[in-house]
């Protein structure tokens, strides 16, 4: 059976900024990931354009993805294997 179609993909903006994709059940799934610390920590060690995608004062915000976004998801994913992990993709470009 295919549960993909049991998901939806959410957008996580940072200071306004679309900066991740994910795909969760619930708006409340996707949510939680904001909660906690741990994605915060591991957003302010990556870097976009010489900047931390996040710091402690960030504001971090979930909505339902565009459909541009939800293409960009789907099209980064769909040679992943189905796994308990959630996988998130870059709307922004990476520094290496």
């Amino acid at each position: 059976m295919d549960h993909r179609f049991t998901f939806s993909i959410f957008t996580i903006e940072i200071n306004g900024r679309p900066t991740l994709a994910l795909q969760a059940k619930r708006y409340r799934d996707a949510e939680r990931l904001c909660e906690h610390g741990r994605l915060r920590t591991t957003l302010s060690t990556i870097t976009s354009h010489g900047a931390p995608l996040c710091d402690a004062s960030a504001a971090m915000k979930v909505r339902l993805a565009t459909a541009e976004e939800a293409a960009l998801y789907r099209r980064a994913t769909q040679s992943t294997e189905p796994s308990s992990e959630t996988n998130v993709v870059y709307l922004v470009d990476l520094d290496e």
